[in-house]
């Protein structure tokens, strides 16, 4: 009884969350929740990606300022 979480008293969502808790506990070895990518690396690279476009962005409007403003138009 080590993983039991006892709730005292049942609000709306518990239905709900009995519900998502019963239907993973079946479909748990279905899913192979091993053999799925890990979420920690996927969203590095999302927020490495973000930041790269951001980047590229920032950097093309310097390069334009630059040679607006650099007397060689």
């Amino acid at each position: 009884m080590k993983n039991t979480v006892v709730v005292k008293e049942r609000d709306e969502w518990s239905s709900l969350a009995e519900l998502i808790g019963n239907i993973v506990a079946k479909y748990a070895d279905e899913l192979d929740f091993d053999s799925m990518p890990d979420p920690d690396e996927y969203l590095m690279k999302r927020d490495m990606l973000e930041a790269y476009k951001t980047y590229i962005r920032e950097r093309k409007k310097k390069l334009i300022f630059n040679i607006e403003y650099s007397g060689i138009l």
